[in-house]
């Protein structure tokens, strides 16, 4: 039996007038068996698209590369856990340095020996100084101006201290001489000992804001034998004015100096005389008389001199003793870390010494010949703000520090009374005035 197609089915449909109402029953016979037709061939179709998507199921089951699968998953855990998610860290940047120092050293030389007519001298060590001053420009740390001697700030001035050379047909003597910064030095004159051979050093061991600590020795003849004194004091920048001789020995004692009585009070005597019953020598006295300020790491200690007793006619000499009281503020002025010196060393084990400014805003740390300079909060691995190089042995004689408006007025001053008259430019503005 043919099967009507669609067209006929709407031709019959569109015919008029129907001879009954509905569907005719021959065009509801064609229907039903058009339906059922449609329906078998479904049927047909159904198990050959079962069998072909199984086949393309198992194809992909058995061509896909599990195995490159798996390698990338290991890769990829591991990738987390050596890379993992990157994490911002936000460091503080350091603080700002605003702080000025002016820092002193000292150097010290061996003497050549001298002598006639076959007797020669013990040679004595002398020192040569310097000062430099740090300080920031334009947000940058550096070294702004750098002279011979000590130039310390004395009350509302500067002053400098020079070791000069004072040359004999009988010996050397170096001496310290004191003056106004912005005035020349003078050259001090000397009675010369008569018939006598001699060499005298003066050394600087420390310079604050008002006190000296000064070592003195002298090489000389006692008759056909020759001898070494040494004495140490404590004094004030007036008083290394003063009047001196070249020889010591066998002279009264020096009365231009400060004692520790002078620093502490008559409170200071119990201390002095339990220590000097604990003197090595009966022969020997912890007077007070006789003391210095003394660099130790991280700080400056003082130290009383044991001397021979003022009864017993032998050339001067001392041993040093630790002194159990803190020096004052007038002495020492600032002279604090920013922490413990065993911290110190832990973050720079190769550290002999460290400086903190009175703001805490600069750290500097001594390394052998090297001076590094940090600003407060530096990692101590990080790069230093500035690094300066000290001289074989060169060591601490002087730390003086500035803020607020000083610092500018330091730089101004300091450069000039270092520069012989030449004030401090910075690099970069000669850099613009060359270019312009």
């Amino acid at each position: 039996m043919n099967t009507p197609e669609p067209d006929d089915f709407q031709k019959q449909l569109e015919d008029a007038p129907l001879v009954q109402k509905g569907f005719t029953s021959k065009l509801q016979q064609d229907i039903e068996q058009t339906i059922q037709k449609k329906e078998r061939n479904k049927s047909k179709v159904k198990p050959l698209l079962c069998v072909a998507g199984l086949g393309t199921v198992m194809a992909v089951v058995l061509l896909f590369p599990w195995h490159t699968m798996h390698t990338q998953s290991e890769a990829a855990a591991l990738e987390g856990k050596m890379m993992p998610a990157e994490v911002t860290v936000s460091t503080p940047p350091p603080a700002p340095i605003n702080t000025a120092l002016l820092i002193g050293l000292r150097t010290e030389h061996e003497s050549a020996p001298s002598g006639s007519q076959g007797r020669v001298l013990s040679p004595l060590r002398y020192s040569t100084y310097r000062t430099m001053l740090i300080a920031p420009v334009r947000g940058q740390l550096q070294k702004t101006s750098e002279g011979t001697g000590i130039l310390m700030p004395y009350k509302q001035n500067f002053w400098k201290i020079d070791s000069l050379t004072h040359q004999t047909n009988k010996g050397e003597s170096h001496y310290l001489s004191a003056h106004l910064a912005d005035q020349p030095v003078k050259t001090e004159r000397f009675t010369e000992p008569e018939d006598q051979e001699f060499n005298h050093v003066e050394t600087l061991l420390f310079a604050g804001n008002q006190y000296l600590s000064i070592a003195e020795s002298e090489a000389a003849w006692n008759g056909n034998a020759p001898y070494h004194a040494d004495r140490i004091w404590v004094r004030t920048l007036p008083q290394l004015k003063e009047a001196r001789t070249l020889q010591f020995y066998k002279k009264p004692v020096d009365k231009n100096h400060v004692s520790l009585m002078d620093v502490f009070g008559t409170s200071t005597s119990t201390d002095l005389a339990r220590m000097s019953s604990m003197a090595d020598n009966a022969m020997s006295e912890v007077s007070g008389q006789s003391w210095t300020v003394q660099r130790e790491a991280g700080q400056w200690v003082g130290k009383v001199a044991e001397t021979p007793k003022a009864s017993l006619s032998k050339p001067d000499s001392y041993v040093l003793r630790d002194f159990p009281r803190p020096l004052p503020d007038k002495v020492v002025n600032h002279d604090e870390i920013c922490c413990s010196w065993t911290n110190i060393k832990s973050s720079w084990p190769k550290a002999t010494d460290a400086l903190t400014s009175p703001l805490d805003d600069m750290l500097v740390i001594f390394e052998g010949d090297t001076l590094k300079f940090y600003s407060y909060g530096q990692a101590p691995g990080s790069i230093p703000q500035l690094t300066l190089d000290l001289e074989p042995g060169e060591q601490l004689v002087m730390a003086q520090w500035a803020t607020d408006h000083y610092v500018q007025e330091w730089i101004d001053k300091v450069g000039r009374y270092l520069s012989e008259g030449t004030e401090f430019r910075p690099v970069e503005v000669e850099a613009q005035a060359k270019t312009h």
